[in-house]
């Protein structure tokens, strides 16, 4: 399966539903289902080096300020920019991935997808491997946030 690395929390907001854009500096033929990875460097309320879900990339159009929304973006990014649309997120049992620049290839045989609820899901699989906090975060704050994440679905 095709896999992209995102930061972890970017690749968290996708696996909950919070983004449905991600903007890229360059474009691909590829579309239908992309397997949504976190990359290594550990974040406070998201999970590092794990595959997260599988989502369909829909289409890539030029970013525009429309998308700003829909990607999770302050401002405006660098000019030439893509908006990567992604839709039909599937909650997947998360595993160890190294990432990788560009798209590379994941063995489909490693991706699972629940046998659960998405809200089960989530706290059997997911919670477990959450970074609870870091310097900039404390573990009472991203808690609560977690809970409201999961009581939105």
């Amino acid at each position: 399966m095709k896999a992209i690395s995102l930061l972890p929390e970017w690749a968290m907001a996708v696996t909950l539903g919070f983004k449905t854009v991600e903007c890229r500096t360059w474009s691909t033929p590829h579309r239908g289902d992309l397997l949504i990875c976190s990359s290594a460097k550990p974040v406070a309320g998201a999970i590092a080096g794990h595959a997260m879900c599988v989502a369909r990339l829909d289409r890539i159009e030029p970013f525009e300020r429309r998308h700003l929304r829909a990607s999770m973006m302050g401002g405006m990014p660098e000019r030439g920019s893509y908006a990567w649309r992604l839709s039909d997120v599937r909650l997947i049992e998360p595993f160890a991935v190294k990432g990788r620049l560009h798209l590379y290839e994941v063995p489909d045989d490693l991706v699972k997808p629940l046998s659960c609820g998405a809200a089960e899901g989530l706290r059997r699989y997911y919670e477990p491997l959450v970074k609870w906090s870091d310097r900039r975060n404390n573990e009472k704050a991203v808690r609560e946030w977690w809970e409201c994440a999961l009581a939105g679905l």
